[in-house]
C-alpha cells in the first residue's frame, strides 16, 4: 500500500473526527494571526501572512459597525459646522479668505460654543495680513469668553537634524504647546519619533493666540479603509527627550470636558491612554482602533454659509451651538478630504476627529483584547460542539437547522450584548468554524454515503434487480446486512437429467443453453422483487423478503415461479429449432424465517440465506420428479398465497429426509399446466383428495379415474390412484396419508 494511499484510508477512517478539531484549532490560529497584526504593524503596507486573516475580520466587523450605528441617536454635545459645496459656491473662492472664518468664530462667541476644532489648515500669510491679524483677533476673543479653540497640524518623520538651515520639513524648535506628560510609556520603538510640520503648522499669528493644538493626519490599513488612529505622537525635542503631543480629536475632548489624559505603561509593557478614568490601550504608534459610532446624519449639521447667515435671534443657532463642541471641516467632494471608513467608503476626514472626539467624551472605549478573545474563543468552542454533537444524530434537515440556529444566536448576542458593550469579537472566524465544520462533516457523510451506496451496489448488483438495488440506495434504513432473523420465501429450481442432457452436447453448446435458460429465468426473479442467492451448476437458487421488506413476499415467489413455468416452452422451442434437447424444471417453494447476510470471509462473501426453511424448499424441488410435477409448494407458502390469485391441488403429505414432521405438499397449477384450462378435471382432483383424506377410498377412485380417461399422463392422480387402490385392499393405517422420504 503506497503512502498516499495509507493516508486516503487514515482520512476516510478518521477524518470525520479529526478534520473537525483541526477546523477548530485552525480557525483559533487565524484568530491569533488576526490580533498579532492588529498590534504588530497594521499599516506597513506589506501583506503579510497575518495581514490576510486580519482583512476578513476587519471587513466582517466594518458590516457589523454599519449596521450597529443605524440605531444611534443624535449626539448630545457635538454639532459640525461643514465647508460644502454650496458654501464653495456662495462665497466664490478657495481657499476661503481668513475674513470668514473671522465671522464664524465670532458667530459661535455669540450663539455660546464651548469648543471649537477647525479642521483647516493655516499654514501661510493670507495676502491681506489684516485679514490673519483680525482672524487671531477673533480667536483670542472666543478664548476670552471662556471657550477654547483647536487648530490642526501634521507631523513628519523627518528628522530636522538631517538637514541644515530650512531644507528640511520639520520644525527646529520646540513649540511651546508640546504635550507633556508624566510616566515612563515608550511609543514607536522599532520606528524613528515624530516632528511637527512646518509646512502644515499655523502661521505665527494664530500661534500667539495660545490656541490649543492637534495633529492630524492618519494612515489607512493594509485594504485601504481608516480603522486606527494616532491620538497620541511622542515629539523630540531640543534635548532629545521624548515628550508627547496630542491629536485633534483628544485635544478637543480634553478642551471640551475639562479633563487632561495621561500616558502610563501598563504592566505588560503597553501603552496607555487614560481619559476620563477610562484606559485605552495605545499600538506602538500611539494609535488607537476607532470606534466607530456615529455616521453625518448622527450629529446636528450645518453648512458653513447658513452659519455666516445666521440673524444673531435665531434661536436655531442658539440650540445648535450653546455649550457645544463645533467641529469644523471640509465636506465638498472638490477638498479632496474624502476618506474609505469602516461606515462610509467616502467620508469626510473630519469625521474620524469626530468619531474620536466622540468616543472619548462618552467612554466609548473598546475592552481589552483578551476579553474580545475570550469571548470568542468561548462562543466558537460552545457551537461548535453543538454542531459536532447535533450532526452525530445523522439528520440533515436537523444539521442546517443547528447551524442556522448556532450561527444566528452568535449574530444576535454579538449586536445586542457583546458589540454596544465594545467588544471586538472574531466573529467571522467563529462563523467560519461554524460552517466549516458543518461543510467537512456533510462533505464526509457524502463521501460514505457514496462509498455505502457504491459498495451496496456492488454487491446487490449480482442479486437483485437494479428497481431493488435503487431503493436500497434510496432507503438504507431498510437494508440490514449481516446474518440476521428474516421471514423469506425461498426458491430452488433444477433441470431434471442435466447430467445425461450434457453428455449430449459440446461445452460450448451446453453453456450457450444455460447461460441462455439462466439469464431469463434471472430476469424473472428480479422482475418479481427476488433476489438471486446463487447458481449451482444447472439449479437457481433465490428467495423474497430480503434484503427488503417485502410483505407479500409469497405471491411474489410464486408468481415468478409460474412466470418461468410459462415461459419455458418458449425456451425449449428454440432449443428444437436448433436441434438441442429439451429441459425439464422442477422448482420447490418454502416460506419461514432464515438467517439472511453476508457469508464468507472479509475479503470473499455472498449474501445468501442459510436455515432449515431453506433446506425444506431445496427438499421440494427433489420431490417434483418424485410425484411428476413441476412446481411444489410447502403449506407453510400455501397458507399466505391468494385463492383467487392462484389455483393450487393437494398432492401429499411428506416426511422430507432430516425431517420428522411431515409437511403438506401443493402442486401450483400454472399457464402452461395441462389441467389450467381443464377446470372440471381441477375440482375432480381436490375432490377426490378430499375423499381420500376420509378414507372413502370408492368415491375418491371413481373421480380420478374419470381424470386420467382425459389426462392419461398426469403422475399425481394416477399416484393418488394407486394409493385407493392399495387401501381398500389393506389395512389402512393411522398415517396412511403420509409419505416418508428416505433419501433428498
Amino acid at each position: 500500500m503506497t503512502f498516499l494511499k495509507q493516508v486516503w484510508v487514515f482520512l476516510s477512517r478518521w477524518g470525520g473526527l479529526l478534520g473537525p478539531i483541526l477546523i477548530f484549532f485552525a480557525c483559533i490560529g487565524l484568530i491569533l494571526l488576526a490580533g498579532i497584526n492588529r498590534t504588530v504593524g497594521h499599516q506597513k503596507g506589506i501583506w503579510s501572512l497575518a495581514g490576510i486573516p486580519q482583512m476578513f475580520e476587519d471587513k466582517f466587523y466594518d458590516y457589523r459597525v454599519r449596521e450597529q450605528i443605524k440605531e444611534q441617536r443624535l449626539d448630545p454635545d457635538i454639532t459640525i459646522v461643514r465647508l460644502d459645496d454650496m458654501t464653495l459656491s456662495k462665497i466664490g473662492t478657495w481657499p476661503i479668505p481668513r475674513k470668514f472664518h473671522s465671522q464664524l468664530i465670532r458667530r459661535f462667541k455669540h450663539f455660546g460654543a464651548k469648543v471649537v476644532t477647525l479642521d483647516i489648515l493655516f499654514p501661510e500669510n493670507s495676502q491681506d495680513l489684516a485679514q490673519d491679524h483680525d482672524f487671531a483677533s477673533a480667536i483670542r476673543e472666543f478664548r476670552e469668553a471662556g471657550g477654547e479653540v483647536v487648530l490642526p497640524y501634521s507631523l513628519t518623520e523627518q528628522d530636522p537634524k538631517e538637514f541644515a538651515g530650512e531644507k528640511g520639513d520639520a520644525l527646529t524648535v520646540t513649540p511651546d504647546f508640546v504635550y507633556m506628560q508624566s510616566g515612563n510609556a515608550q511609543l514607536n520603538k522599532q520606528t524613528k519619533p515624530f516632528w511637527i510640520n512646518r509646512h502644515t503648522f499655523p502661521i505665527e499669528e494664530l500661534v500667539k493666540t495660545d490656541a490649543l493644538m492637534g495633529h492630524i493626519g492618519n494612515q489607512e490599513d493594509r485594504d485601504g479603509v481608516f480603522r486606527h488612529y494616532r491620538i497620541i505622537a511622542n515629539y523630540e525635542d531640543e534635548s532629545g527627550s521624548s515628550v508627547y503631543v496630542a491629536s485633534m480629536g483628544l485635544a478637543a475632548a480634553e478642551a471640551f470636558s475639562g479633563k487632561k489624559a495621561k500616558i502610563f505603561t501598563s504592566s505588560n509593557g503597553q501603552a496607555v491612554l487614560n481619559f476620563k478614568g477610562k484606559d485605552i490601550k495605545l499600538d506602538e504608534w500611539g494609535e488607537i482602533k476607532v470606534r466607530y459610532s456615529a455616521k453625518s446624519e448622527n450629529y446636528q449639521s450645518l453648512t458653513y454659509y447658513d452659519v455666516l447667515m445666521a440673524k444673531d435671534d435665531d434661536p436655531e443657532m442658539r440650540r445648535a451651538f450653546e455649550g457645544r463642541l463645533v467641529m469644523v471641516g471640509s465636506t465638498a467632494e472638490g477638498a479632496h478630504d474624502l476618506r474609505n471608513s469602516p461606515i462610509d467608503p467616502k467620508m469626510p476626514g473630519m469625521y474620524t476627529h469626530t468619531n474620536v472626539t466622540h468616543q472619548l467624551l462618552h467612554g466609548y472605549v473598546y475592552e481589552p483584547e483578551e476579553s474580545s478573545f475570550s469571548v470568542s474563543l468561548l462562543m466558537m468552542l460552545l457551537g461548535f460542539l453543538v454542531i459536532v454533537v447535533v450532526q452525530r444524530w445523522g439528520n440533515a434537515l436537523v444539521d442546517i437547522g443547528t447551524l442556522v440556529a448556532v450561527s444566528g444566536t452568535v449574530v444576535a448576542l454579538d449586536s445586542k450584548l457583546f458589540l454596544p458593550q465594545g467588544y471586538e469579537l472574531r466573529l467571522f472566524y467563529c462563523l467560519l468554524c461554524f460552517f466549516s465544520t458543518y461543510s467537512w462533516s456533510t462533505f464526509i457523510n457524502f463521501y460514505r454515503s457514496a462509498k455505502e451506496k457504491k459498495q451496496i451496489k456492488g454487491t446487490f448488483a449480482r442479486y437483485v434487480s437494479p428497481a431493488i438495488v435503487n431503493e436500497m440506495l434510496d432507503h438504507p434504513d431498510k437494508l440490514k446486512v449481516g446474518g440476521e432473523k428474516r421471514d423469506i420465501t425461498c426458491l430452488f429450481s433444477d433441470v431434471r437429467d442435466f447430467t445425461s442432457i450434457s453428455e449430449k452436447l459440446t461445452a460450448t453448446e451446453l453453456s450457450g443453453m444455460l447461460n441462455q435458460y439462466m439469464g431469463q429465468m434471472t430476469d424473472i426473479v428480479f422482475e418479481t422483487k427476488g433476489t438471486l442467492d446463487k447458481y449451482i451448476g444447472d439449479a437457481i437458487v433465490a428467495f423474497w423478503g430480503a434484503p427488503l421488506d417485502l410483505p407479500n413476499h409469497p405471491e411474489h415467489a410464486v408468481e415468478g415461479a409460474v412466470k418461468m413455468m410459462e415461459l419455458l416452452p418458449a425456451i425449449n422451442a428454440d432449443f428444437l429449432t436448433r436441434g438441442l434437447p429439451e429441459f425439464k424444471v422442477g422448482i420447490g417453494l418454502n416460506s419461514g424465517e432464515c438467517s439472511v447476510g453476508n457469508m464468507g470471509s472479509n475479503k470473499i462473501f455472498s449474501y445468501t440465506a442459510l436455515g432449515d426453511n431453506m433446506n425444506l424448499g431445496a427438499r421440494l424441488e427433489g420431490l417434483c420428479k418424485y410425484y411428476g410435477v413441476q412446481i411444489l409448494i410447502s403449506e407453510y407458502t400455501h397458507a399466505r398465497l391468494s385463492p383467487e390469485k392462484f389455483r393450487f391441488r393437494a398432492v401429499d403429505r411428506v416426511k422430507v429426509k432430516g425431517k420428522t414432521h411431515p409437511v403438506k405438499i401443493y402442486e401450483v397449477i400454472h399457464g402452461a399446466h395441462p389441467l389450467a384450462k381443464d377446470r372440471e378435471a381441477l375440482d375432480f382432483y381436490n375432490s377426490a383428495y378430499d375423499s381420500f383424506m376420509e378414507k372413502n377410498f370408492a368415491k375418491a377412485k371413481t373421480l380420478l379415474e374419470g381424470i386420467l380417461l382425459a389426462h392419461p399422463d398426469d403422475k399425481p392422480t394416477a399416484r393418488l390412484l394407486k394409493l385407493c387402490e392399495k387401501w381398500q385392499q389393506e389395512a389402512v393405517p393411522e398415517d396412511f396419508d403420509v409419505t416418508t422420504m428416505t433419501e433428498k
